[in-house]
């Protein structure tokens, strides 16, 4: 029984990680500020990530832990 409990959450992670693009990566943290204005959200270590278009502002806010998987555009990988 425990191998199918490990075997079943290792097919999870992998089916979770193939779904991810190419080039994603990820930062956690907790949230210091939203700016609806310039569509960023600023991490407590300083990191600023900015915002889809369609971003639902009402079901974050300042003081939330987040886990943000991002993009880096115009840059090397």
């Amino acid at each position: 029984m425990t191998r199918r409990v490990v075997a079943f959450f290792a097919c999870s992670f992998l089916s979770v990680s193939a779904s991810y693009p190419a080039l994603a990566r990820e930062a956690d943290g907790m949230i210091e500020e939203i700016d609806p204005e310039d569509a960023s959200m600023r991490l407590a270590d300083g990191s600023t990530y900015l915002l889809p278009a369609d971003f639902d502002y009402g079901v974050v806010r300042p003081g939330m832990q987040a886990v943000v998987v991002y993009e880096l555009v115009g840059q090397p990988a």
